[in-house]
């Protein structure tokens, strides 16, 4: 056999050995198994919204590893600070993975300033927020009463019932925001006055 014939048949053969590694990798992260890590931040929430969260993406909070609330995450983890404690969690905030990055080791970068615990809340508030509000405001669901909509979209989405003022209160201030704009979102049940 010739020198360039081996050169290109080891070459090849690390070509494969890497697209092995490759589809592992993706395989294990499509299943969530590397892209978070044993540390944890703890952010406040109100208990609805807590209580949503772990309803959806665990105890403690794994958010997808390509979702805008662990770029938020990266974004604001910063180095401990030598005099800094490890946190506690307290009743009133939930858990969260922090995410693995290759930038910002968790085992170093797992400290959040103030601002960026409200940035993380906020996040999670965003998304809460757009999806209580498309399912609220489906065309299928019409002419069914927002206090049976809301009751039952709670029961999906793990929350108590004793949110339920607080979901209303909520739900309802986004109407009203887009109503304050010429936006009529009633939904065909309740047909109210635009005010401009």
């Amino acid at each position: 056999m010739s020198a360039p014939f081996l050169v290109y048949v080891c070459e090849y053969y690390f070509y494969l050995e890497f697209l092995v590694f490759t589809w592992e990798i993706a395989y294990l992260c499509k299943q969530n198994l590397l892209i978070m890590s044993d540390f944890t931040i703890f952010i406040k929430l109100p208990a609805y919204e807590k209580e949503w969260c772990e309803h959806h993406f665990g105890r403690p909070c794994q958010f997808p590893a390509q979702s805008n609330v662990n770029c938020v995450i990266r974004h604001f983890l910063r180095l401990r600070p030598s005099d800094a404690l490890p946190e506690e969690k307290m009743d009133d905030e939930v858990a969260i993975c922090i995410p693995y990055s290759q930038s910002k080791k968790p085992e170093s970068y797992n400290y959040l300033s103030k601002p960026g615990k409200l940035a993380i809340a906020e996040a999670i508030n965003d998304l809460f927020s757009m999806q209580m509000f498309e399912d609220l405001t489906s065309v299928a669901v019409r002419n069914v009463p927002v206090k049976y909509l809301i009751e039952d979209w709670m029961y999906k989405n793990g929350i108590k019932d004793d949110n339920y003022d607080n979901l209303k209160q909520k739900f309802t201030r986004i109407k009203d925001s887009y109503r304050k704009h010429g936006i009529n979102i009633s939904r065909g049940y309740k047909h109210e006055s635009v005010k401009k």
